[in-house]
């Protein structure tokens, strides 16, 4: 789970964009709701990219068994 690096340590609200800003294409991770207020405020934002939705249950899956649970997946 990526959290949005604007609202992220106070909403933890999880990131659906990555946006290129500024002249050095500086990279951030964004919530929809940041996105949508980066936009009205005017900034300009140099690339929009949808970031790739993985389902819950495979997070927790994941969290629990580790190692077993990536065999587990090899064999399917």
């Amino acid at each position: 789970m990526r959290r949005c690096s604007l609202c992220g340590p106070i909403s933890h609200n999880e990131a659906d964009f990555d946006v290129s800003v500024g002249s050095e294409d500086r990279s951030l991770q964004v919530c929809r709701w940041c996105e949508q207020d980066l936009t009205l405020f005017g900034v300009k934002l140099n690339q929009v990219v949808k970031l790739p939705r993985v389902p819950s249950h495979v997070n927790v899956l994941a969290a629990v068994l580790g190692p077993v649970y990536s065999l587990l997946e090899a064999f399917t």
